[in-house]
């Protein structure tokens, strides 16, 4: 295992950088034994579902970027509630997608429940600059119509 976190490490500080699917691999390697890598891990699963064509891989890249969003300690890094929101939305997008309306909606509700106003505002940071091409998810408005259905 040491030799492959070695590896894992090289591969991740390498001055080319790695192609998504190797630096998912990299981050999976080194969560593993080092938490302090899961949220690099939940970007680039993101990353990687955004490319990926088949619909089944894009929900299983969604599916495993929540339950790892879901492990990151808001504590510990300040993206945790970002990273969270954006892997729910990716889940959210592919569970409509696939026709799971009732489990996209659960998503959606999770994702309106963690919000906090001013999410996704932040210039230089690395969740929205990972996202800078793509519209944050609607969440002020997901909130107010669960408000006003309430």
């Amino acid at each position: 295992m040491i030799e492959l976190e070695l590896i894992a490490r090289n591969v991740l500080l390498s001055s080319a950088g790695p192609d998504l699917p190797t630096e998912v691999w990299a981050c999976r390697t080194l969560v593993a034994r080092t938490a302090g890598y899961r949220s690099r891990l939940v970007g680039a699963l993101l990353r990687l579902e955004r490319v990926t064509d088949s619909p089944a891989d894009r929900l299983r890249l969604a599916e495993e970027a929540v339950a790892h969003a879901r492990l990151i300690d808001p504590d510990d890094d300040h993206h945790a509630t970002d990273l969270l929101i954006w892997a729910l939305h990716a889940l959210q997008r592919n569970l409509y997608a696939l026709g799971r309306t009732t489990e996209g909606r659960a998503a959606r509700q999770e994702i309106v429940v963690s919000y906090r106003p001013g999410l996704h505002t932040k210039l230089g940071c690395r969740v929205t600059a990972c996202y800078a091409d793509r519209e944050p998810p609607p969440v002020a408005d997901w909130a107010a119509d669960a408000a006003t259905a309430s």
